[in-house]
């Protein structure tokens, strides 16, 4: 399967000109930020009595994670469905991966931005920002893509929420409350944003990661590639139909 860089390089500046219209999908992108002023303010403290810093931050990401990388993407391609300009995109030979990247790209970008300035707010040191980089791009990279399915599998926008609400909350709880129950912990850790937690736990306590540890990353790495593959077969066999 052949890249245009030419197509994407059109997808993308397409994708610009929606986004900065699309006013649902500005505020999604500006909760993330939001939220962590407001926690950071309140509970932003490794004192006693205060939320840790740390936390503070995933939580924020985990929101970033669902509401920019995931949900964004999600409506973004649901728009396209509902002016029926994905089915021209199709037609005019657009591949799977044109698309995909053309869309992932402006998204991939918003996100890790938040998530930068999510990480200054936060209050983290500034020495872990290049492996913050790293992992977070990693499981962004796999958010936006299980928003892609669910842009995919929605006739329009407002049937984003109907299918992917369930899959973001059980991907944004599962997570979180896996430190409270043994039973969720073995499911979430099939989960790429619950493996960056364990991932970022160890490093920001300043924990070395040994090689027995690879597992997250393997895990992450395996959700972007399956993604990717049903995306591939869901643009050719489902978007045309719908």
């Amino acid at each position: 399967m052949t890249l245009s860089l030419r197509r994407i390089k059109a997808l993308t500046k397409k994708e610009f000109k929606s986004f900065t219209k699309n006013t649902n999908v500005l505020l999604m992108c500006m909760l993330p930020i939001l939220f962590s002023i407001i926690y950071s303010y309140i509970y932003g403290s490794d004192h006693v009595n205060g939320m840790p810093k740390l936390m503070v931050m995933l939580l924020c990401l985990n929101m970033n994670l669902i509401m920019c990388s995931s949900f964004t993407i999600a409506m973004l391609i649901a728009e396209e469905k509902e002016k029926n300009t994905l089915r021209t995109l199709l037609l005019s030979g657009v591949s799977a991966l044109e698309f995909l990247f053309g869309k992932v790209v402006l998204t991939l970008i918003l996100s890790t931005i938040t998530n930068i300035i999510i990480f200054f707010i936060s209050g983290m040191e500034v020495k872990y920002l290049a492996w913050f980089l790293l992992i977070s791009t990693l499981v962004i990279i796999s958010m936006i893509i299980i928003g892609a399915l669910i842009g995919m599998f929605s006739k329009n926008q407002m049937s984003t929420s109907v299918i992917g609400m369930p899959i973001m909350l059980i991907l944004l709880l599962i997570p979180m409350m896996a430190d409270f129950n043994e039973n969720i912990r073995k499911i979430a850790v099939f989960t790429p944003n619950y493996n960056m937690t364990l991932i970022f736990n160890k490093i920001f306590y300043g924990l070395s990661l040994s090689s027995q540890e690879i597992l997250p990353f393997v895990t992450i790495f395996i959700w972007i590639v399956v993604t990717s593959v049903v995306f591939i077969v869901a643009y050719n066999k489902v978007g045309i139909d719908n």
